[in-house]
């Protein structure tokens, strides 16, 4: 199947934040009207239908050029009317833990996914409190990280807004994009590390695609036994080759044309876990080697080594090496005979 022609990303406005930028905090909102002023990927009014002093905030989070994420959080009942930008599509969750609301005249509930194509006119009404979070992504960034797995998905995904009812897919989606937003808030130098910046926008963009796809479930036929064996051997491979530069799934993928359900069948198969959990498991390892014998500068911060190979969310990651080793990264540093300077654990 050929990759879908898709629209290129049209030009940033002339006074966008670069990318490095970070993000300084959420604007706060005391007037609903002031809603949307400022921000570079949607254009859309903000009206207040309750009673009472509203009280709000928004942050806009680009991680690249193509790739915003958007919280907006208010207390009072709400409803938006615009469109989003074109040449870019959005993904979001329209009401969070609150009551009932609609989104392009359909009734949503807690556990909603809504999808915007680029361009699109949408009216959300966030009934009792306001609290959206979104992922708007270029087409051509989209259509690129699906070539390789689902082009028509993302092909008929272009076409239409629509609505569905994915309470575990939405909890795992506005988890990811609300956890990126805060450590970016909290670490904004992590924009600035090409491995933590690749690292969010792979799991962005595959949650994305997974809930988009209606037809994610394993196929019965299955992979030939010597398939699964090159694909895990060339993918171990590719990092071994680049210690430097931490691969992305979408990255593989191009890389070995083959599907990303392919390469997670491969390696629940063949090595009894899913490709992410096993690039994950490398990582940790070079990291560990990093703080055993010190092959950069001893005081370096355990969590800027833990950054450059992809690690942004620190909790996570002590949590992750801990599972893995039984200890902590500190500990590790530590019995090694180096100092443990605002790492984390």
């Amino acid at each position: 199947m050929p990759t879908p022609a898709c629209s290129p990303l049209p030009p940033a406005a002339p006074d966008a934040a670069p990318v490095s930028a970070g993000l300084p905090g959420p604007v706060q909102v005391g007037d609903v009207s002031d809603f949307g002023r400022g921000l570079l990927a949607w254009n859309a009014t903000y009206e207040q239908l309750a009673p009472g002093c509203f009280e709000g905030g928004a942050e806009e989070l680009w991680i690249d050029d193509g790739l915003e994420v958007l919280w907006e959080t208010g207390n009072r009942s709400v409803w938006t009317a615009g469109s989003n930008r074109a040449g870019m599509v959005s993904l979001g969750i329209p009401v969070a833990g609150g009551g009932a609301g609609m989104y392009c005249g359909v009734p949503i509930q807690d556990g909603a996914v809504s999808w915007l194509p680029g361009g699109g006119d949408f009216e959300i009404f966030s009934r009792e409190r306001m609290d959206i979070v979104s992922a708007t992504v270029s087409e051509s960034l989209l259509c690129g990280f699906a070539a390789s797995d689902s082009p028509r998905t993302a092909e008929a995904s272009l076409q239409r807004p629509f609505l569905q009812q994915q309470p575990r897919r939405a909890g795992m989606l506005r988890r990811a994009l609300i956890e990126i937003v805060v450590v970016a808030r909290r670490q904004p130098g992590l924009l600035e590390i090409p491995a933590s910046r690749a690292a969010m926008r792979d799991c962005v963009l595959s949650l994305m695609l997974d809930t988009l796809d209606r037809a994610s479930e394993r196929p019965t036929a299955d992979l030939r036994p010597s398939v699964k064996a090159w694909i895990v051997r060339k993918v171990r491979e590719l990092a071994l080759e680049r210690p430097s530069e931490p691969l992305q799934i979408a990255d593989i993928c191009r890389s070995l044309a083959v599907s990303r359900r392919s390469l997670q069948y491969a390696f629940e198969d063949l090595v009894g876990m899913g490709a992410v959990e096993f690039l994950r498991n490398v990582r940790l390892n070079a990291v560990r080697r990093e703080l055993r014998v010190a092959t950069g500068s001893p005081d370096e911060p355990i969590a800027a080594i833990a950054a450059r190979w992809g690690f942004w969310h620190m909790p996570r990651f002590a949590a992750y090496y801990r599972a893995l080793f039984g200890e902590l990264p500190s500990e590790t540093r530590r019995r090694e005979g180096g100092s443990t300077p605002h790492g984390p654990g």
